[in-house]
């Protein structure tokens, strides 16, 4: 029993280490330009097809580098071409705006991969399991969620220790005002668009190898990841990590305990959260406030 409670445990924690990816991304751009951003979740996809079109060709490595990048460019052109018209207007046109084009793009993937799912295989270097003295554990997944830390760790350090750091973070407290003292908005939020994006595609790719990549993948990891930004709290960096991890441990431990309530467990956590805090955990402002 206790073995276990340490695997889904452990299952928990990778899971909520791949949402906490994906959530940052979202939170960024929910917090400098306060657009609910539906296409998150397909980009996450196209992370995970892309490296599974060019890990034949690339290489593991080499793919994880560069279907990032490629799903970046695919959010600055998003946001250039399309987000970048409904600033400053009722959120509810942004919103409709990035919920329409996330069903284009996913019906993209449909005709250029098809319907079926398909499935990546793990690296040869972390394939087969690790015996961790009280239990034997997937060695893949124990890199999953070193690379996972090493991400949110670079992310950190940009926000917190680079000059655009701190820019995205006063973007996220007052935009007009970084505007006002002579920053490019603009480029500001063109670059969190397109970091957010990129974010993304990383959890898509490194998350490829234990899900089974499938058009509606990207719809299926945007809830929980919204879930996250509002527990954790809009704009808050360690607010999005921590919320990332408790939606992911109670996820998996409601599997083991009662599966058929493993999908309400995230929003009852929620629910519970916004009534103690409407902020979220350590969030600085909120979607539910005027």
């Amino acid at each position: 029993m206790l073995g276990t409670l340490m695997a889904f445990t452990l299952n928990g924690i990778v899971l909520g280490l791949i949402y906490a990816v994906v959530a940052l991304g979202f939170t960024l751009i929910l917090g400098v330009m306060e657009v609910i951003n539906f296409t998150h979740g397909v980009l996450f996809a196209y992370g995970a097809y892309l490296a599974y079109t060019l890990q034949p060709f690339l290489g593991f490595w080499l793919s994880m580098l560069v279907a990032p990048l490629l799903v970046g460019l695919m959010g600055l052109a998003i946001e250039f071409f399309l987000v970048r018209r409904v600033y400053g207007q009722n959120p509810l046109f942004g919103l409709l705006l990035t919920f329409g084009l996330s069903m284009a793009l996913e019906e993209v993937i449909r005709m250029i991969w098809g319907r079926v799912g398909r499935s990546v295989t793990a690296p040869a270097f972390v394939a087969g399991s690790l015996d961790l003295g009280f239990m034997l554990y997937s060695r893949y997944r124990l890199f999953l969620a070193a690379l996972a830390i090493l991400v949110i760790l670079a992310v950190w350090y940009f926000l917190m220790r680079t000059p655009y750091g701190a820019v995205i973070r006063a973007g996220a407290f007052d935009a007009e005002m970084v505007m006002a003292l002579g920053k490019n908005l603009p480029w500001m939020r063109s670059l969190v668009f397109a970091l957010g994006a990129v974010l993304a595609g990383i959890a898509g790719v490194i998350a490829a190898p234990i899900w089974s990549i499938r058009p509606p993948m990207g719809t299926a990891i945007l809830m929980p990841s919204y879930l996250i930004v509002v527990l954790g709290g809009i704009g808050s960096f360690w607010g999005t990590i921590i919320g990332g991890l408790i939606i992911g441990i109670s996820t998996s431990i409601s599997v083991m305990i009662f599966p058929r309530i493993s999908d309400l467990v995230p929003y009852l956590l929620m629910a519970l959260v916004l009534i103690w805090r409407p902020r979220g955990l350590m969030g600085e402002k909120s979607i539910l406030e005027v």
